[in-house]
């Protein structure tokens, strides 16, 4: 069971970082929360940037130029959701991320198993921090109807993760199943230094990784500089529009700068997420 562990290294070493940084400068310290917020941003970026490579593997001239207008596209949509309807883009939102996080970590496993994986990413903070996620919810969606949400998200954990625990055979080939390890972990980090802290640890340490080496093995003589060098023209236009957004728009959030750098984080990364999520489930397809 340990030697199928190898691989995973790099996110059991970054749930041990971040649990020392939690303890040594304190989860309520704003630091803390932008220093978690400029982490799922620069992991999240090159996890997307290859999206372009995909796309371009994909299609060719104006199949190509439509598919990223199509693209482009869902980036508007997801924002125009999130501000008209944000309880149900919330809901929708976490359901296809749950999926998304199973089919990318775990291709080679049944749709059970896919959603079992994903059901306890989203699902365990919710089971053990709920005040703390609810919170983080109604900020990120801008309501306070997100009571019922939370709670069914961890109660669906809890079958979840045991499904994930059941004995299995591993995609890297090994024997053995190192779930268990992984969602302790998880679940640990959570426990301890809070539910962004562990999402930011998973999505930085494991599921970016995941992403990008299955990606580059598939799609040969992608260059990494051009991974960077879009990631860094989306960081710059991110940060220019939440310097933008509280400007043009006075939601009121400029007061609460925890909350504000949260919410137009979370944005930023959905904005990027859904059509990421909608690209891979059609190209793996």
């Amino acid at each position: 069971m340990f030697g199928a562990l190898k691989p995973f290294a790099f996110f059991l070493g970054g749930s041990a970082s971040v649990l020392l940084l939690a303890i040594w400068i304190g989860t309520a310290h704003p630091a803390f929360v932008a220093l978690l917020c400029l982490v799922l941003l620069l992991a999240g970026l090159p996890h997307g940037a290859f999206d372009y490579h995909i796309l371009s593997a994909r299609y060719e001239g104006p199949a190509f130029a439509f598919a990223l207008v199509i693209y482009l596209g869902l980036t508007g949509m997801t924002v125009v959701l999130w501000w008209l309807l944000p309880l149900w883009f919330l809901s929708s939102f976490l359901a296809y991320s749950a999926f998304h996080f199973g089919d990318s970590d775990w291709p080679d496993q049944g749709d059970l198993r896919k959603w079992a994986w994903g059901l306890s990413i989203v699902g365990l903070p919710c089971l053990l921090a709920p005040q703390t996620v609810g919170s983080l919810f109604a900020v990120i969606a801008g309501i306070s109807e997100v009571a019922l949400l939370t709670k069914v998200a961890g109660l669906l954990s809890i079958p979840a993760a045991a499904l994930c625990c059941l004995p299995d055979r591993v995609s890297n080939g090994n024997h053995g199943n190192p779930k268990p390890v992984l969602l302790l972990s998880y679940a640990g980090t959570c426990w301890v230094a809070g539910p962004l802290a562990a999402f930011g640890c998973y999505f930085a340490c494991l599921h970016s990784p995941f992403h990008l080496t299955r990606w580059q093995r598939r799609i040969q003589g992608t260059s990494m500089r051009s991974i960077h060098a879009l990631s860094a023209l989306v960081l710059v236009s991110v940060v220019g529009l939440v310097w933008w957004f509280p400007v043009a728009w006075d939601t009121g959030l400029g007061s609460n700068l925890d909350g504000s750098v949260l919410r137009y984080t979370f944005l930023a990364l959905a904005a990027l997420t859904v059509p990421h999520m909608t690209l891979l489930f059609l190209a793996k397809r």
